[in-house]
C-alpha cells in the first residue's frame, strides 16, 4: 500500500523525516503525513511516477499555494 521506510529512504536519499519531506515537496511528489509525522507515499503513485504502471496519468504540476486575484479586487474598488 505504501513505500516502506527503507524504500522512502532510497527514493529521497535521506534518512531523516524532515529531509524526506523537503525532498518530496521540492520534487512535487504527493504524500501524506502519519500521526507521527512520517511521510507516506502510495506504492501505486510511486510506480506511476517512475513509469512502472501504464494507463494511469499523474499530474506533476502542483500549485504550492493559492494566490489572491488582485485584478478582481481592483475591479471591485473601481466600482
Amino acid at each position: 500500500m505504501f513505500l516502506t521506510d527503507n524504500e522512502l529512504r532510497e527514493l529521497t536519499g535521506y534518512a531523516y523525516r524532515s529531509k524526506q519531506i523537503l525532498w518530496l515537496k521540492k520534487n512535487n511528489w504527493k504524500f501524506e503525513l502519519t500521526a507521527q509525522l512520517r511521510p507516506r507515499v502510495a506504492r501505486s503513485y510511486f510506480e506511476v511516477r517512475l513509469g512502472a504502471a501504464s494507463g494511469i496519468s499523474v499530474s506533476t504540476h502542483i500549485d504550492p499555494a493559492p494566490r489572491p486575484n488582485f485584478g478582481a479586487l481592483s475591479q471591485l474598488i473601481r466600482r
